[in-house]
């Protein structure tokens, strides 16, 4: 690895680079390894100052006591602060921070200005386009027109880039207005030739610019050229008609060419990262592990779980950079879990002679708690809860010796007390269920051999009192309640359908049936609530759909006949939108009376058992 001095020198000559942005990735990789030394100076120095305090009182206790072996030195933590806050001492340490906040500033300041740059060319190309619309709506002179759409093309061409996230939307439209005014305006036949013809040969020559980016060997020179040659594209005017297909083809053939070999260069570099990612993961859950393990051991113990720490911080620090996102977060987990390996094992020496009295404090309170949950019939609730103690129990370790069978006793009596009078209470619970099934089984029999009488509501009448009686047979077991809806569902969708009902009322009763399906499930509740957001979603996508074709609407003339006859197309569809909304607010008021009605039914936990 570098040195400091090494590592400054490079954070400097990449300071003086013209293209400080480029260098930021490189930038990063630095700030790492320099907190690494950092890093390692002090748990080398903590290291130092630790076995001079051990050893400081192995010699009091020789004077005062025969010595059983001196207590291990407590192990160096990595750092708890990155280099930016961290409070440097280090005259190199400092000169290193002047210098990194040296580059972020000139990084920050580049990307402002830039920022500002693009946001002014999207103001000027905006204001372009809005005097190309004029032109065209407006302009008759054939003269006047055509100068002034050459000066407004030179002025677009003037301005400089714009956001990313705007150039596609804003270069296609400008790209459609040009079409507009080219095909609309009364050109004279002979000029509109001449240009078309003019433009063939421009977009031919780039169409052979283009494939040659493919040989460009810098992937940074082949995006400036793609995106450089595309605007040209766009600013070219339109082409003769027998040749838009083969000279539109083979430019955007070679455009995705090279777009691909782009890909494929980023691709293959996030796929490095995401390696050493995955990689340094791995040493987080392997860290994480032994903190895991380092609980009750002995002293033998704790060295060999030590020198497996110690190993993978050496390990971490010959892994290359991982994803930017996820680095820092990556970095910040295997830290803590270092840390709290060697939190553990400075608790293990200082505190192992009150070990026993916390342990026997803590399990005499889950004891206290299990009693009082022994008798509950929240069997869910309750299960739950004596299994996070049961967790608990294990967790807190042993209590010596002397005491831990019999609190073991006390605590797995009342855990057993509780546990039994579920058993008895879900043997009940299935005989009924079981009943229920059987029940529900006959009634999808009833249903599949009924036979439509040709009395159209008295047929409807008839299938919803089977309807009634599926959502009064009681619950049945989770295990057999998917098999029996689908059979019920299949059933009613199929004497429904051969009623010949039309779009409103199928869509009704098929509403109808889902609901009482949903309600009847054994959990019910959660069923209907996840259904009510998704219809709430929906209705709120529709509304927005509504609030974005008004909005558009606003934008055009409708000043020719196809222009009416495309408001007449969009207002219908935005009232056809209404209408799919209008009925989603009924399903959705429908949802929310039942899960009302469903939850002032239902018996209170500390009165009645629940489910499995």
């Amino acid at each position: 690895m570098a040195t400091k001095i090494e590592l400054i020198a490079r954070m400097e000559e990449l300071l003086h680079q013209e293209d400080v942005e480029r260098s930021s990735e490189a930038v990063e990789t630095i700030k790492e390894n320099y907190e690494a030394l950092v890093a390692a100076e002090q748990a080398e120095s903590e290291a130092r100052a630790a076995a001079e305090e051990v050893q400081a009182e192995a010699e009091v206790k020789e004077e005062e006591e025969p010595s059983v072996g001196p207590p291990p030195a407590a192990e160096p933590k990595l750092p708890q602060q990155r280099i930016e806050s961290a409070p440097l001492t280090n005259e190199e340490d400092k000169k290193f921070k002047q210098l990194l906040d040296a580059f972020n500033t000139k990084v920050n300041d580049i990307r402002r200005k830039r920022q500002k740059e693009e946001s002014d060319n999207l103001a000027a190309k905006q204001a372009v386009m809005t005097e190309l619309r004029t032109l065209i709506a407006n302009e008759e002179n054939i003269g006047n027109a055509f100068q002034h759409f050459n000066e407004l093309g030179e002025k677009w061409k003037q301005i400089g880039p714009i956001p990313a996230q705007s150039y596609r939307e804003l270069q296609h439209e400008y790209s459609q207005l040009r079409e507009e005014f080219f095909y609309h305006i009364r050109i004279y036949k002979e000029l509109r030739d001449h240009d078309l013809r003019k433009n063939t040969a421009l977009k031919q020559a780039l169409v052979a610019d283009m494939e040659a980016v493919q040989r460009v060997d810098s992937v940074r020179e082949a995006e400036q050229l793609v995106k450089e040659y595309q605007d040209k594209w766009h600013q070219i005017g339109p082409v003769t008609q027998e040749d838009r297909q083969t000279v539109g083809d083979a430019f955007w053939n070679a455009t995705r060419q090279v777009y691909d070999r782009i890909n494929e260069y980023y691709k293959a570099r996030r796929a490095e990262h995401e390696t050493n990612l995955a990689s340094k993961q791995a040493l987080v859950e392997k860290a994480l592990e032994l903190a895991k393990q380092a609980e009750n051991i002995s002293a033998a113990e704790w060295k060999k779980l030590t020198d497996q720490v110690l190993e993978l911080q050496n390990a971490w620090k010959n892994i290359g950079f991982a994803t930017k996102k996820d680095n820092e977060r990556v970095w910040k987990e295997f830290r803590e879990a270092c840390n709290g390996f060697f939190d553990k094992k400075n608790a293990y020496y200082k505190e192992l002679k009150d070990q026993f009295k916390a342990v026997r404090d803590k399990k005499e309170s889950l004891i206290g708690q299990a009693l009082a949950l022994k008798d509950s019939t929240a069997w869910r609730q309750t299960a739950d809860k004596l299994k996070q103690l049961q967790l608990e129990w294990k967790q807190a370790g042993s209590a010596g010796q002397r005491d831990e069978h019999k609190l073991w006793g006390r605590f797995r009596e009342a855990c057993d007390a509780f546990f039994k009078s579920r058993h008895d209470a879900f043997e009940q619970q299935d005989a009924e269920q079981a009943v229920n099934a059987k029940a529900k089984e006959d009634l999808i029999g009833e249903i599949e051999a009924f036979a439509l009488t040709g009395d159209r509501n008295a047929d409807i009448e008839r299938l919803k009192a089977f309807s009634a009686r599926w959502l009064n047979g009681g619950r049945v077991s989770p295990k057999q309640y998917d098999r029996l809806s689908d059979r019920y569902r299949a059933a009613l969708d199929k004497q429904y359908g051969q009623l010949k009902l039309n779009d409103a009322e199928r869509g009704r009763m098929k509403f109808q049936t889902r609901l009482q399906d949903l309600s009847s499930a054994p959990d019910g509740r959660d069923r209907m609530e996840r259904e009510g957001r998704f219809v709430q979603r929906k209705i709120e996508e529709l509304e927005s759909e509504v609030r974005q074709s008004e909005e558009n609407m606003g934008k055009f003339s409708f000043k020719s006949a196809a222009g009416e006859a495309m408001k007449k197309e969009m207002e219908k569809s935005i009232e056809r939108t209404r209408q799919e909304i209008q009925r989603l607010v009924g399903q959705h008021k429908q949802l929310m009376a039942e899960l009302r009605a469903d939850k002032a039914k239902e018996p209170s936990p500390s009165t009645a058992g629940e489910g499995k």
